[in-house]
């Protein structure tokens, strides 16, 4: 049981034994709260699953031309443990929360329609693999009253699909490797580690639903996004936190 509770809370960050030995300095940590856990799998076993949740509050989003700082929270929760009839470790999806963050001025090259929001939304996938990686979908709503309410980047059917890593990238050309950076513990009382994880081989769908919902928008919407973008155009840095908690902690 005790080595089984120890995968699962290494799946949430992937520490290496020195990082988990000294916490970090003080530094402002964002308030955790475990309201989005996923119910888990008919028959399976509390003890051996862990809820799993992580805000990420900084970096960057690249997507064509559309270069987003991140200064807003993203908060994703899910659940890792041990499938009842197979045994090996699973990954269920509970929840993304995403504030809109404002895009910068002039992307779509007319002062009337500089406010525009970027919203990242859940597009049907997420999972977390040995290496480890973040193998997440999204889609990208485009917010602005011109644009109507179904505008976006992606979708469940066509998202971006993130694989993000720790490590080095390989990305395509014409952008080169970039690395993440190892988790570090910040708090042991809940326990709390610090990361961050990055892509940028992945490629971006173009718009849809622009315009009325009917997409009479798409077309400026990629002019001046620069989607769709192929692989080697986009970016994708979290810097994050994280912690969990074990589902038999979990008051119901």
């Amino acid at each position: 049981m005790k080595r089984a509770n120890a995968v699962l809370a290494a799946l949430l960050m992937m520490a290496t034994p020195a990082a988990m030995a000294t916490p970090a300095q003080a530094e402002a940590i964002p308030a955790f709260d475990f309201d989005d856990c996923p119910d888990l799998p008919d028959r399976a076993d509390p003890r051996f699953w862990t809820c799993n949740v992580i805000i990420v509050n900084g970096g960057k989003f690249v997507l064509g031309k559309f270069d987003q700082v991140i200064n807003k929270e993203m908060k994703i929760t899910y659940a890792t443990g041990l499938d009842p009839d197979t045994r090996k470790q699973v990954t269920v999806f509970g929840r993304l929360r995403a504030e809109r963050m404002t895009v910068r001025r002039g992307i779509f090259g007319d002062p009337i329609l500089t406010a525009v929001y970027a919203e990242p939304q859940y597009a049907g996938s997420f999972d977390v693999v040995p290496g480890p990686i973040w193998k997440m979908a999204l889609k990208v709503r485009i917010i602005n009253p011109v644009l109507g309410h179904n505008c976006r980047l992606g979708s469940d059917a066509n998202p971006l699909r993130l694989n993000l890593i720790l490590g080095t990238t390989n990305p395509p050309p014409p952008n080169t490797p970039i690395s993440g950076v190892r988790p570090v513990l910040v708090s042991t009382n809940p326990p709390i580690q610090k990361a961050t994880i990055v892509d940028n081989a992945f490629a971006v769908p173009g718009a849809q639903g622009c315009g009325l919902n009917l997409g009479l928008l798409n077309a400026v919407v990629n002019s001046q996004a620069g989607t769709p973008a192929a692989a080697g155009y986009n970016t994708a840095i979290f810097q994050q936190y994280g912690s969990f908690k074990k589902y038999t902690d979990i008051v119901p």
